[in-house]
């Protein structure tokens, strides 16, 4: 880190030497502080880093052709119910379009209601890749891989 007591000099205001520290202080605290891999959507809670590291880890040596996946609703989704379970261990195989079918059966939702799945909260992927190729290029640094689904409002709200 950097020294505080080498940032002023003796010519300068004391006024500004003090504001210098202050901006110092501030950047070297944000500096230590912990980063969070902005593609990895926890949203602060849950178990640490290492924990889930450890975990997939035991997941894929035990299954080593599943890929393990994390689906999360939508912050500000609101037609599309939660989820029962959060945590799916899936064939690598399997399609985006057929996993897609699968969240679809777990929520009991019609044909006609629209739901999108976003990869790290961001990404729409083709429902044509399948889930290995999906995982080489989107997995989380805890190795997991983070899907959110949500739905689109279409010809104005509901009453």
């Amino acid at each position: 880190m950097f020294a505080t007591t080498d940032i002023c000099d003796y010519n300068q205001n004391k006024h500004l030497c003090k504001l210098k520290n202050t901006m110092l202080e501030k950047f070297n605290a944000d500096f230590r502080r912990p980063r969070r891999d902005i593609n990895c959507n926890t949203k602060g809670k849950g178990k640490a880093i290492e924990i889930r590291k450890e975990e997939v880890m035991a997941i894929r040596n035990r299954f080593p052709t599943k890929i393990p996946i994390i689906v999360q609703r939508f912050t500000k989704e609101n037609y599309l119910p939660q989820l029962d379970k959060s945590k799916f261990l899936v064939p690598q195989e399997i399609t985006m379009s057929q996993f897609l079918t699968i969240i679809r059966n777990r929520m009991h939702v019609g044909s006609s209601q629209a739901l999108y799945l976003l990869v790290n909260n961001k990404s729409l992927v083709s429902l044509s890749l399948t889930l290995a190729e999906v995982y080489t290029e989107y997995a989380c640094t805890d190795g997991f891989l983070y899907i959110t689904y949500a739905s689109q409002e279409v010809f104005g709200g509901r009453k």
